[in-house]
């Protein structure tokens, strides 16, 4: 009889744990629901890229804006020596289409007939990855 009562209590707690784990968490309705969440902070991740477009930021300014503007717009551009250029517009429908590869030949080689320089050895090639990264971002939103 005493074991059957143990047994009796054992299941009567195992019942009751298993009730009590399976209901709803309560929930505090008093809490101010204007509060501010928490901010995540930035992975380490998220934050190398970030540093990494802003880099590819400054050299588009040093390097690229004379031809293409600060808009990406590109256009005619003639230059002290007379030589005139028709940079191209990032935003453009063949622009978009072009791929990565594409354009990253394009900064370290140049492209002689529109007048474009080749940046290979003065620009990292990982710069140059994100600086087609950041045109992307930038101008073809």
């Amino acid at each position: 009889m005493i074991k059957n009562l143990k047994l009796a209590l054992i299941f009567s707690a195992l019942t009751l744990f298993a009730i009590a784990c399976s209901q709803a968490p309560i929930v505090n309705t008093n809490a101010p629901t204007n509060a501010a969440a928490p901010q995540a902070e930035a992975t380490p991740a998220v934050a190398a890229a970030t540093d990494d477009l802003a880099a590819a930021g400054k050299i588009y300014s040093e390097k690229c804006v004379a031809c293409h503007r600060e808009n990406g717009a590109g256009g005619e551009k003639t230059f002290e020596d007379g030589t005139r250029i028709k940079a191209p517009n990032f935003a453009s429908d063949r622009m978009r289409k072009d791929d990565d590869a594409d354009w990253i030949e394009a900064i370290e080689n140049g492209v002689k007939e529109d007048g474009m320089p080749a940046y290979k050895g003065k620009i990292s090639d990982e710069e140059i990855k994100n600086l087609v990264k950041y045109i992307r971002r930038e101008f073809q939103k």
